[in-house]
């Protein structure tokens, strides 16, 4: 069995074991799962490190942190 369908198993080994109100948190954890942005990269991160030269706007830290502008 490659590693895809072992992982696959082991996640439906443990959704049968949930209770249903944990149940209900599944979808909205897939959902953060795949929004999450693909590198792994913290924006928080990104604009620590801008902090150390000039002074950012509150929009442009809407901008780094979220890639729109606040409105």
């Amino acid at each position: 069995m490659d590693n895809t369908k072992v992982l696959k198993r082991k996640v439906l080994d443990r959704w049968e074991g949930l209770s249903d109100p944990k149940l209900l948190e599944v979808p909205e954890f897939v959902e953060f799962v795949g929004a999450r942005r693909p590198d792994g990269e913290d924006p928080v991160l990104r604009v620590a490190g801008c902090l150390s030269g000039s002074p950012l706007s509150a929009e442009e830290i809407e901008q780094e942190l979220y890639g729109k502008d606040s409105a």
